[in-house]
């Protein structure tokens, strides 16, 4: 008795945009990976965004650092690289949830990263002038 054997294609990735839109990604590993900003909990693949992760210091304080080629280790928390999405963050201690780390940490490493990519890159897609159904204004 012959079975017949089925192929199944494999799925390809996808990724969804800030906006409730798919991103048309293709077959690149990188930008199938999708995070969350931790500021404006907005979704975007991961070149869009700015990991960072906790350095602990001797104290009790800890230190965000920006890791932007993303290999340290340890637990990473996801921002754009925009300084009004990082002042969110901030405010509701989103890194440290993300994080998992308890009491203040330090973000000036971080904000200096962001304001000096901000003054490089162009705004993120969900602040250049786009609203929820992709048309400019």
């Amino acid at each position: 008795m012959c079975r017949a054997v089925r192929r199944r294609r494999p799925a390809r990735p996808v990724a969804v945009d800030g906006l409730g839109g798919r991103l048309n990604i293709g077959s690149q590993r990188d930008a199938a990976v999708v995070r969350t900003c931790v500021g404006c909990r907005r979704r975007a693949s991961a070149s869009e965004l700015l990991r960072v992760v906790v350095q602990r210091s001797e104290g009790s304080q800890n230190r965000l650092v920006p890791d932007p080629q993303r290999r340290l280790s340890g637990r990473g928390a996801h921002v754009h690289h925009d300084l009004n999405c990082l002042e969110q963050a901030v405010r509701k201690r989103a890194f440290a949830r993300a994080l998992r780390i308890e009491g203040p940490a330090d973000v000036a490493a971080v904000r200096t990263h962001v304001e000096s990519e901000s003054a490089e890159r162009p705004a993120p897609a969900h602040e250049a002038g786009r609203d929820r159904m992709k048309t400019t204004r």
